[in-house]
């Protein structure tokens, strides 16, 4: 039987490229929450909105991270969004679980979903800016 060289195997993902993406996709969607909440704070905008302001954010972040990522690796952008995606969401459910516990409800698989395909558009999206 062949022995296999894992000399020739390395590692997918650029971690550095993935920790930068995760970083700028929380200053993102930071920065839009804040701009968000002055909008609805200064306006007369009904709150039955931020159920879609809270998408239009996950989406930015997830799509604004990956595209980092996928550009500064160069390469593989599908995994590097994904990644990038997935590890975002974990962060603002993370985030979320502890400054408001019991909030996580069936809406949650909707915003994986939705961060994971944001970040996969944004990461090939990314590469093909490179």
């Amino acid at each position: 039987m062949p022995s296999v060289n894992m000399d020739d195997f390395e590692f997918p993902l650029s971690i550095g490229a993935v920790v930068r993406g995760i970083i700028f996709a929380l200053f993102i969607a930071l920065l839009l929450s804040v701009c968000a909440g002055l909008v609805y704070y200064l306006s007369s905008l009904p709150e039955k909105t931020l159920p879609w302001s809270a998408a239009i954010i996950l989406a930015s972040g997830a799509f604004g991270g990956s595209l980092t990522a996928g550009r500064q690796a160069g390469n593989k952008g599908l995994y590097h969004g994904i990644v990038v995606g997935l590890l975002f969401f974990i962060a603002v459910w993370l985030a979320a679980a502890l400054f408001i516990p019991g909030q996580a409800g069936l809406s949650t698989v909707y915003k994986l979903l939705l961060t994971m395909s944001f970040g996969t558009i944004g990461g090939v999206v990314g590469v093909g800016l490179s």
